[in-house]
C-alpha cells in the first residue's frame, strides 16, 4: 500500500473519509457490537490506533449509540502472532462470550444475527465467514476451504496453484470463536501463533467443529491501492448494505451542506458539473469549470477551475490546481496536484490495471504526468521505500520520489 502507509498503519488509511478499520467497525456497531478490543502489535500500530479511536466515545457518538463500552487495547507484550494475540487478549480482558475476530484491513457487509445464529446452531468452536469467488476470479492469493455438504471445514489450502483449489470458497479473515477456544489455546501453548497457520489447522486436525458460513454480501480485502479505489467506487455505488452516505444532494450524489453553501450557485448554473456517483465532503471549495464524475472528494479539499476528476478518490486537505486531469487515481491527504497535471490509469504505459497513487503531503510539480502503476511520495521516504525490495525507482525531483512495484 505504499505510499499511503508510510506514516500510518494500513487499517487507518482513509476509505471515503473514514479509516478502513472504522468503516468495518461501523458495520459491526450498527448491528449490535458494543465491546471492541484492538489486538495491535508495536508502537507503530497501537499508538496511531489509540490516537484515532481513544476510548471510542467519538466513534459511538457519531453513530448515535450510547449503550457501549470503552474501546480496549492490547497491552504491550511480545506478541507472536494473531492467535497469540487472541489468547492474550481473551485472558487479559477475561472474555467469556463468543468473540468476533476480524482483520482490520478488510471490509465485510454481513448480517451478524444470521452469522451468530449459524455458529450457535452448529455448536461450533469456530465459524469462518467464507466468500465464494466467481470462475473468473483468482483464488490463488487466498486460503481456500476444503468444505463438506454440511458446511463443515476440513482445512484450508493456502494459495493453491491454478486448478488445484478444493473449492471457490475463500477465508475472509472474519471469524467467530466460542469461549472454548481459550482452553484450546492453553493446550497449544507457544505453538499457537497465527490463526490461519496454526490455530485453524489444530482445530480441524483434532476434530473440533469448525464451520464455514457463506457470505452473500459485500467483502473486499484492501491489500493494494487498486482494491482501495475499488472499495471507494463500490461504496459510492451503494454496494455495501450497512453503509450509507449522508447529505444526499440528488440521486447518487452527496454534498456536505457546508460545501453546498459555497458551490451551490455554480451547481445550479451548470458551471460545476457532477456526473454519476459523487461524494463531496465538508468545507470543500470547487471553482467554475470543474467536472467531477464517479469520485469521492475528501473534506476541506480545493479544486480549481477547469479540473476534471473521474473515477478517483481524493483524500482530505488535497489541493487540485487548475486544468488538471485525474482518472482512476488516488491522491493522499494534504497533497497538491500542480497546474495542468495528468494522473491517468488509462495512459498506454507498461503497468496495465494499475493506478497512479500520490501519497500524503506531496507537492506534484505543474504539468507532471503520472501514469499507470506509478506512485509518488516525498523524497525523504526514498530509503524506506526502496529498502523493502518490492519497488523500483522511476526517478526523483526536488521534492519527490517516483516508484512502482517490481
Amino acid at each position: 500500500m505504499y505510499p499511503l502507509t508510510l506514516d500510518q498503519p494500513k487499517p487507518l488509511v482513509d476509505l471515503c473519509d473514514t479509516a478502513i478499520i472504522a468503516t468495518l467497525f461501523r458495520v459491526l456497531a450498527t448491528q449490535g457490537c458494543r465491546r471492541f478490543v484492538l489486538g495491535s502489535k508495536g508502537a507503530e500500530n497501537t499508538l496511531p490506533l489509540n490516537n484515532y479511536f481513544k476510548a471510542g466515545e467519538g466513534f459511538f457518538k457519531r453513530l448515535g449509540l450510547n449503550d457501549n463500552e470503552e474501546f480496549a487495547y492490547q497491552p504491550q507484550y511480545d506478541d507472536k502472532g494473531s492467535a497469540d494475540s487472541l489468547r492474550y487478549c481473551a485472558n487479559y480482558f477475561d472474555i467469556k462470550e463468543d468473540m468476533l475476530v476480524v482483520s482490520g484491513d478488510n471490509v465485510i457487509d454481513i448480517n451478524l444475527k444470521k452469522f451468530i445464529d449459524f455458529h450457535r446452531e452448529k455448536k461450533a468452536v469456530l465459524t469462518v465467514a467464507l466468500k465464494e469467488l466467481g470462475a473468473s476470479e483468482d483464488v490463488s492469493q487466498y486460503g481456500v476451504a476444503e468444505i463438506n455438504g454440511d458446511h463443515r471445514i476440513n482445512g484450508f489450502v493456502e494459495k493453491p496453484a491454478p486448478g488445484e483449489e478444493p473449492s471457490r470458497m475463500i477465508n475472509t479473515a472474519f471469524y467467530i470463536f466460542s469461549p472454548e477456544v481459550r482452553e484450546v489455546l492453553a493446550k497449544m501453548g507457544d505453538s499457537a501463533r497465527d490463526i490461519g497457520g496454526d490455530l485453524i489447522p489444530y482445530l480441524t486436525e483434532h476434530g473440533y467443529p469448525v464451520y464455514g458460513y457463506p457470505v452473500k454480501g459485500y467483502w473486499i480485502d484492501i491489500g493494494t491501492p487498486e482494491r482501495l479505489l475499488q472499495a471507494a467506487m463500490d461504496f459510492l455505488g451503494g454496494k455495501v448494505e450497512h453503509y450509507a452516505f449522508r447529505n444526499e444532494y440528488r440521486s447518487g450524489q452527496w454534498v456536505n451542506p457546508k460545501t453546498l453553501n459555497r458551490i451551490g450557485r455554480y451547481l445550479d448554473s451548470g458551471d460545476i458539473e457532477l456526473r454519476g456517483n459523487v461524494f463531496i465532503g465538508r468545507n470543500c471549495n470547487i471553482e467554475k469549470g470543474a467536472v467531477i464524475e464517479n469520485s469521492h472528494i475528501g473534506h476541506t479539499s480545493l479544486i480549481e477551475r477547469d479540473s476534471v476528476i473521474k473515477n478517483s478518490m481524493i483524500m482530505s486537505f488535497a489541493s487540485i490546481k487548475r486544468e488538471s486531469f485525474l482518472n482512476k487515481t488516488i491522491v493522499g491527504r494534504h497533497s497538491t496536484i500542480g497546474t495542468k497535471c495528468v494522473l491517468d490509469a488509462d495512459l498506454p504505459y507498461s503497468k496495465p490495471a494499475k493506478i497512479p497513487v500520490v501519497g500524503e503531503n506531496v507537492i506534484l510539480p505543474q504539468e507532471s504526468v503520472v501514469g499507470p502503476g506509478a506512485r509518488v511520495a516525498p523524497l525523504k521516504y526514498s530509503y524506506k521505500i526502496l529498502a523493502t525490495g518490492k519497488f523500483s525507482q522511476l526517478g526523483t525531483d526536488d521534492g519527490n520520489i517516483y516508484f512502482c512495484e517490481k
